[in-house]
């Protein structure tokens, strides 16, 4: 620490320098019989005022600086939309084990927090059992689901084309949207939004939106669908303890039902289509396993988030992934209005498993 010293003008502490100001102040005036009056000025009293504070650190900026990052390239760096489909410049190589078959830029605000995990700040960084710290995507029938929080698209999985986009944001009926989303699930039919207040229901052939259920009276665990039925875990806050909701009306049909996931009717929504991730020699980037020794493109916080399998035996199976590319950090600043430092280059890209 830095005090100030006799005539000095600056103090230093923890909230950075701060400027000592002084401010002159007359005494009386003095009388003298053979002079005339005089003013002596004195300095009397002097003000602390603050200055500027020093830079605040964040993990993740920590990290990258000891992790040596400095921005590079690979595949998932451009900022257009990259296809894979007949005719297109990437083809026919995009099929290829290992390269990247599509990728999406992405439009909301990312950050890489903590250990190097991507943020949406909309979304939120909601857990699901306490493995996953973004689930957001959902493989359906022929087509990945994706949503930024309000914004859902359905991309076609093999060439990576955008089919339509829905903006919740559009519907007033859904005020609890920036309660977070917390999952999404998909069948052949709808698409099912989990947020941390409600539930919104969209139509899979076109984004249009089919129910919104505000409020639920339990937000535990979806952990199954059944027709217009949904199965909740932790109803209440107990596991092995269910709750069914109409999704159309948010009725409860029944509740404080025990049992297993096993014994509850519907499709049970199980989380198996692992994606594994691994780090790349050099630097803080991550990759997608595509195979045996074999990564796919480097990004920032890469999160596999589910496996797609094309062909019977696997070998047209693709990985959808979440990551920043590794030249998508341009400033390592904290900044106060979220944690971790921002991806300026998010991407939401499927790489080929072989």
């Amino acid at each position: 620490m830095t005090t100030a010293a006799p005539g000095g003008r600056h103090r230093r502490g923890r909230e950075g320098f701060a400027r000592l100001r002084c401010m002159p102040t007359p005494l009386p005036r003095i009388a003298a019989a053979a002079a005339a009056a005089i003013t002596v000025l004195a300095v009397s009293a002097c003000t602390l005022t603050p200055g500027p504070a020093e830079p605040a650190t964040d993990p993740a900026a920590d990290r990258l600086r000891q992790d040596g990052y400095a921005p590079s390239v690979s595949a998932i760096s451009p900022d257009e939309h990259l296809l894979c489909a007949a005719g297109e410049e990437r083809a026919p190589e995009c099929e290829d084990t290992g390269q990247v078959r599509w990728s999406l830029p992405l439009e909301g605000e990312y950050r890489l927090t903590g250990d190097l995990l991507m943020y949406h700040v909309d979304t939120g960084a909601q857990h699901y059992d306490n493995l996953r710290t973004f689930q957001a995507v959902e493989a359906g029938e022929g087509g990945v689901f994706y949503a930024e929080n309000a914004l859902v698209r359905m991309i076609d999985a093999d060439t990576g084309r955008v089919r339509w986009t829905t903006d919740l944001r559009e519907h007033p009926d859904a005020d609890f949207l920036h309660s977070g989303l917390w999952s999404l699930y998909a069948d052949t039919d709808r698409v099912v939004l989990r947020y941390g207040d409600g539930f919104v229901q969209v139509d899979a052939t076109d984004g249009a939106v089919s129910g919104i259920v505000p409020r639920p009276p339990c937000t535990g665990d979806l952990v199954a669908i059944d027709g217009d039925i949904l199965v909740l875990e932790h109803c209440p806050d107990v596991e092995g303890t269910y709750q069914a909701l109409e999704l159309s009306t948010g009725q409860v049909l029944w509740d404080h039902r025990p049992g297993t996931p096993e014994e509850m009717a519907g499709d049970l929504l199980r989380r198996d289509s692992w994606v594994f991730t691994d780090a790349v020699d050099g630097g803080p980037a991550t990759a997608v396993e595509a195979s045996s020794g074999r990564l796919g493109p480097a990004g920032l916080g890469t999160i596999g988030l589910t496996r797609i399998g094309v062909t019977p035996d696997h070998r047209g199976d693709m990985a959808v992934a979440l990551a920043c590319a590794p030249d998508g950090v341009v400033s390592l600043e904290a900044e106060p209005h979220a944690p971790g430092v921002r991806c300026t280059r998010p991407r939401l890209y499927a790489v080929n498993l072989g």
